[in-house]
C-alpha cells in the first residue's frame, strides 16, 4: 500500500536541503541543455545582469571598460553608431 502526504501536514525543507534541491535542479536543467540553448541562456542572464546594474550608457561603458582596452570599447561604441570621444575613449587616431 501507498500512503500518500498529510495535506493538513506542511512540508518543509531546512535551508541546506532547500539550497541542495536548488542546485541539483538547476545542474539537471543544464545537462539537459544544447550549447546554443546553453549560450542564449548565458547571453540572456548577462544582459539582464548589466540591465539591471548599468542604468546609464556611463556606467555600462564604464562596465566594458573594466575588462577591455580603450581601442577595444572604442570599436563597440562605433559598431552602434556611438562616438567613442562622447565617453572620453581616446581611438588611435586621436
Amino acid at each position: 500500500m501507498i500512503s500518500l502526504p498529510n495535506p493538513n501536514t506542511k512540508m518543509t525543507l531546512s535551508q541546506e536541503q532547500y539550497d541542495q534541491l536548488l542546485a541539483n535542479y538547476a545542474e539537471q536543467i543544464v545537462e539537459g541543455m544544447d550549447m546554443d540553448s546553453l549560450i542564449q541562456f548565458a547571453v540572456e542572464q548577462i544582459e539582464e545582469n548589466l540591465r539591471a546594474n548599468c542604468s546609464m550608457d556611463e556606467e555600462l561603458v564604464e562596465e566594458i571598460s573594466r575588462f577591455y582596452d580603450e581601442e577595444y570599447v572604442a570599436g563597440m561604441l562605433e559598431d552602434v553608431g556611438a562616438n567613442p570621444a562622447d565617453f572620453n575613449i581616446q581611438t588611435q587616431g586621436n
